[in-house]
């Protein structure tokens, strides 16, 4: 079940040379989301046509990027440049007061334990006041509803206030609101969100998720609740993978990437080690990708094959029929409404005997001798 802010999702175009529609899912938290570049760059090379994007959590960041037009090295510098890990380390502490109930204020869900003004104001600087339906390709963005625990999906509406709500941690982040709901971290609800593109008929489905390890010794009250927070994650993304690949029709390609060691969504100077992950993963799953595609094309001919010789063979009962009820309809004819047909007799004389009519008592004499 889901709540949504957009009219119900369309079928994707059906393309005429029987290629499949793909759709690149882009999961995870920070920055670790950008261990999805190298597919990314791969599709782009081989000149693979992405038919949607669907970003959740930190992946909201990557796919906006990618739907507006940027290309890969200037979403590693940019991103690299805009991105302070001091966004991260700035508490609010009458939050943090509010909580221990020291101050006259009260934790409430407008609250956060860290101030979010700079990483809101860098994603407006970004994207400005780009709409979600801009992106191309089409990008979605999965958030959660604070209130209900249930998944959000926007489709249209303000960009930069998207990837914030899709992104924001709570309660170390506080809610993003848009049209009247109190939107959180996508991946509260949904981290690998497959059903999306299930619903929407897409053939092969590349759901890349990065995961890290708990951290065995957490320093701070942030660190310990990234910890419980991956926990929580995996729980929900198991539960989820498996129900989808039930239903799905095509092919799902799960990109789990588990790095052994804890990256946390600040450590911007790890990007490097995470894109590296990225290729690692590409290397190993590339194979699966190039024979989804094969096998559904194969599918697509063995399909329009038998739709061909199907319609053949309608079109043959067809004639038959209708040769059976022209005949049926000639022979109906000649039985009601033809004219009777009498033949001449072949011999005259025996035909007059046959019909002579004695009208005299002499005659009858006659007729002895």
């Amino acid at each position: 079940m889901e709540e949504t802010v957009t009219p119900e999702p369309q079928d994707p175009p059906k393309k005429p040379d029987n290629s499949p529609s793909i759709a690149l899912i882009i999961g995870s938290e920070g920055i670790k989301s950008f261990c999805a570049l190298p597919f990314i760059e791969y599709l782009q090379k081989e000149n693979i046509k992405i038919d949607l994007v669907i970003g959740v959590s930190g992946g909201a960041l990557l796919a906006a990027f990618l739907g507006a037009g940027y290309d890969l090295k200037q979403i590693q510098d940019i991103f690299s440049k805009a991105v302070d890990p001091r966004f991260f380390r700035e508490i609010n502490h009458k939050s943090v007061m509010d909580i221990a109930e020291i101050g006259k204020g009260k934790f409430s869900a407008e609250s956060g334990i860290i101030k979010t003004e700079s990483i809101r104001k860098t994603y407006e600087t970004l994207f400005k006041e780009m709409d979600i339906s801009d992106l191309k390709p089409k990008t979605i963005i999965t958030t959660t509803n604070l209130t209900t625990g249930l998944p959000v999906i926007l489709e249209k509406g303000n960009l930069a206030q998207a990837i914030y709500a899709s992104s924001a941690v709570y309660p170390l982040m506080p809610p993003a609101n848009i049209d009247g709901k109190k939107l959180i971290d996508g991946a509260f609800s949904s981290p690998m969100p497959v059903m999306e593109c299930v619903k929407r008929n897409i053939d092969i489905i590349i759901a890349i998720y990065f995961d890290d390890a708990c951290n065995p010794e957490p320093e701070n009250f942030i660190e310990s609740y990234f910890n419980s927070s991956r926990i929580f994650r995996r729980s929900i993304l198991t539960s989820q993978l498996s129900l989808s690949i039930d239903m799905h029709h095509h092919e799902i390609i799960p990109i789990y990437i588990r790095h052994p060691r804890p990256i946390e969504m600040w450590e911007i100077k790890k990007i490097t080690e995470i894109v590296h992950s990225g290729k690692v993963a590409l290397t190993s799953k590339k194979r699966n990708f190039e024979e989804a595609v094969f096998e559904f094309k194969k599918k697509a001919e063995l399909k329009e094959e038998e739709i061909r010789r199907n319609e053949e063979i309608k079109k043959l009962n067809e004639e038959k029929m209708n040769r059976e009820n022209k005949d049926a309809k000639h022979e109906e004819t000649g039985k009601i409404g033809s004219p009777v047909i009498t033949r001449e007799p072949a011999d005259q004389n025996t035909a007059t005997r046959e019909i002579r009519i004695i009208k005299n008592r002499n005659e009858r004499r006659g007729s002895g001798t």
